[in-house]
């Protein structure tokens, strides 16, 4: 896990460095139950001033804001993002940790459904016969030569396939001199392909 402290107008201390790393080797676990072991975290603090005065009503205090964007680099993708703010910077720290956990537990909670879904649509599909298994074969593939005795055009090559009752029939066009493959279509119709290969 890469981490990179920014501090907009305040500084980041050692004891707050060490109190967010040791927060986030806790999530670790959580991340790595969900596949998830390239994580990027960029963890922001700034400060603010409150909009309303203190207590004793002489100023407005300051306010540390934390955004942490933990961004997850394996096959789920995505982003975790979280902020809080509080005039005491590690309730702060404490508070927006807490939330970026509960995402991730979320996050892991996600990602194991969707795998559990994954295995048994599988399972269904290979039970009901639709996915070859292992143990079931390919039928064999016959290979056979293929004769062409004489040039003739469509009809003759039309005539042909009727009496033959073969479903395909290549032949080379008397007029052309190209190989064509006359075929019968669903409906009883039939189809011609030009393959533009010149026989002659």
């Amino acid at each position: 896990m890469n981490v990179e402290f920014i501090g907009k107008g305040i500084e980041w201390t050692d004891a707050m460095k060490s109190f967010v790393e040791g927060k986030l080797e806790r999530l670790s676990r959580f991340l790595k139950e969900a596949e998830e072991d390239q994580v990027e975290v960029v963890v922001t603090l700034s400060t603010t001033r409150a909009k309303q005065k203190d207590f004793a009503g002489d100023s407005r205090p300051t306010l540390y804001r934390i955004d942490i964007d933990m961004y997850l680099k394996t096959w789920g993708g995505g982003t975790v993002h979280a902020w809080e703010e509080d005039t005491e910077i590690f309730s702060a720290l404490d508070k927006v940790m807490d939330e970026v956990e509960r995402q991730v537990i979320k996050l892991k909670q996600r990602r194991h459904e969707i795998r559990r879904r994954g295995a048994k649509i599988k399972e269904e599909i290979l039970s009901a016969g639709m996915l070859p298994t292992e143990e079931r074969e390919l039928p064999p593939v016959i290979e056979e030569e293929l004769i062409i005795e004489k040039p003739m055009s469509l009809e003759d090559a039309l005539f042909e396939l009727r009496e033959s009752g073969v479903y395909f029939l290549p032949f080379v066009d008397t007029e052309t001199g190209t190989l064509r493959i006359l075929y019968r279509k669903r409906g009883g119709n039939f189809g011609v392909i030009n393959t533009r290969c010149k026989i002659m």
